[in-house]
Parts: structure tokens; sequence; C-alpha cells
């Protein structure tokens, strides 16, 4: 089955949700570096293995910049947004989307620079065609970059993962012919993270910090 490559914790501001990570989870993030053109900037806090969470917030360096990062900065506080699956055969999975009726455009290159001046490559894939939203993951190679993973801390791990929609009873089987184990179920749109921290089990969710 394929591996979770990262979860995506969407902020309003990096330096808060760092804060109160570390105070759910007893782990610090370390900063990651900004996304030149897409108006973002991120933290990775490791999950042990070549697993982490991505804060993902706006760079304020690139406040000029009209992308749909903007949307970022109206969230109330952090919520989990979607995940990323990870695969060095990009070409393999983009057969199996369109095999499953899901549209691409195609394998997109990244780039973001570290603190330490290095450049961090890797490419995406992204389905599309669908009406699930960040429920179906993207899709991540890091070729021959260091994985983000690589320079945390242990004392993190993500213990499970679950996803619900009304429409869970199609759902699931799309994902599993991503060969994408996750648990499915009914409900309204929600993504789940259940997360082993030094603090005890944390649980993230797309809805934190949303009016009930």
């Amino acid at each position: 089955m394929a591996r979770i490559d990262h979860l995506v914790w969407a902020a309003p501001d990096l330096d808060r949700a760092i804060d109160e990570l570390q105070t759910r989870t007893g782990r610090r993030a370390i900063t990651g570096g900004a996304h030149p053109g897409a108006g973002t900037r991120n933290a990775i806090l490791g999950l042990s293995g070549r697993s982490y969470l991505e804060i993902l917030a706006p760079d304020p360096a690139q406040a000029n910049i009209a992308t749909p990062a903007a949307s970022l900065s109206k969230l109330a506080g952090p919520v989990l947004h979607t995940f990323a699956v990870a695969t060095d055969r990009l070409d393999r999975v983009a057969v199996k989307l369109e095999q499953a009726g899901l549209p691409h455009a195609g394998i997109i290159p990244m780039s973001r620079q570290l603190p330490t001046g290095r450049l961090v490559r890797w490419r995406l894939l992204i389905p599309a065609g669908h009406t699930y939203g960040p429920l179906v993951p993207f899709f991540i190679d890091w070729g021959d970059s260091p994985h983000p993973a690589d320079d945390t801390q242990d004392g993190c791990s993500l213990a499970g993962l679950s996803l619900s929609h009304p429409e869970a009873w199609s759902l699931g089987p799309l994902l599993e012919k991503l060969d994408i184990e996750v648990d499915v179920r009914a409900g309204p749109p929600a993504i789940t993270a259940a997360l082993e921290t030094p603090t005890g089990l944390v649980r993230l969710s797309s809805l934190d910090h949303v009016p009930g």
C-alpha cells in the first residue's frame, strides 16, 4: 500500500502555529523554508521514519504575490487540510489516476530554499476531476533531494488517519484503486489525524477552529 509522506496543517500564522503545536505535542517543529512564487512558507514536525507534519502558512516576504495562499490568512487557526502520498514512480501513479477517471495537470516540479541556503526540489502529481476536495491526497516524489523528515527529532508518530464524507461509499473504493489505505466513514467532509506524542494522543482535524 502507498505510504503517507506528510500531513498538511494549514495555518494563518507560522510562528503561532509552531507554538500551538509544541504546546499540544511537546515537540517543536523546525523551520523549513519559503516556497518561491507560491506565497507560503513552512515548518516541519517529524512523525517517525520518512513521514512528517508540514505547517503551511503565508510568507510575509511574498505578501504581494496573488496566490491561493491568501486564503490561509483568513483561517481562524490551524486546521488539518490534506495529506501527501510518497512515490518514486509518478508516471505509474498518473496511469492509475487516468484508469480511475481522475484527470491531472501533469507532473509539477517545485522547490524551496532551506534556512541554510540549500535548495530542495521535489515533484507533485495532483488529482482533479472529483468532488472530494482535499480528502483525495496529492502524490510526491523527492527524487535525490534529502527528505524533510531526516533532520527532525524523534518523539511523535502518526497513529492513524481517518476521513469522513457524505459519499464515503464512493470515496473509499476510489482511494483503494490508488493503493491508499485509510479509514473512510460517512459524515460531514473532514480529515482527522491521531498523533502519538510525548504529551499523549493528540488529534488534529479539519474541523478545528471552525465554528460549530
